[in-house]
């Protein structure tokens, strides 16, 4: 009786783990590691929830997703960036801790450049940011949609999934 017993115990406890681990935001938004803007509502009181059952898997679920960032928005991830009405967007620049050339874009669905800008980051740029100016020569249309494109002096390019909105 006493094997059997703790047979269930066992599985019980690793059934508990698999379920409190996969309701941590560490799991369920990978991409959000390392971020420390806003805090997630919906994530918290996922983590709070796990306050019920015991002490432990909350106070884990909660240091797990504080500590790893993925409790946080991605600070613009799926939000839209607003373009000034005379085309203007202003692009923070990232910390780098080696010094490095970037040529920031702004860029249409159909490849059409509006705007680009080339800025150097590194070690002594902090809190830097870099202006796009569209030329009026180049307007988007109101259909269009408009993403934020960077290269490196390298030729590599990212492609960032926040589309870009005029302001009205």
């Amino acid at each position: 009786m006493t094997g059997r017993m703790i047979r269930k115990i066992a599985t019980t406890t690793v059934l508990a783990t698999v379920v409190s681990s996969t309701g941590c935001g560490h799991f369920l938004y990978p991409e959000r590691r390392g971020n420390s803007s806003d805090v997630d509502g919906g994530t918290l009181v996922m983590d709070l929830l796990w306050l019920l059952p015991g002490i432990i898997p909350g106070v884990v679920a909660l240091i797990v997703d504080f500590s790893s960032g993925a409790i946080y928005t991605r600070g613009g991830g799926h939000a839209a960036v607003r373009m000034s009405r005379d085309g203007r967007v202003a692009v923070r620049l990232p910390d780098s801790p080696k010094p490095a050339q970037l040529e920031f874009r702004l860029v249409t669905a159909d490849h059409r450049v509006l705007a680009k800008k080339t800025a150097l980051v590194g070690p002594t740029v902090h809190g830097q940011s870099v202006e796009l100016q569209i030329a009026d020569s180049v307007q988007p249309r109101p259909s269009d949609k408009i993403v934020l494109e960077v290269e490196n002096a390298v030729g590599e390019t990212a492609r960032f999934a926040m589309s870009i909105e005029l302001a009205r």
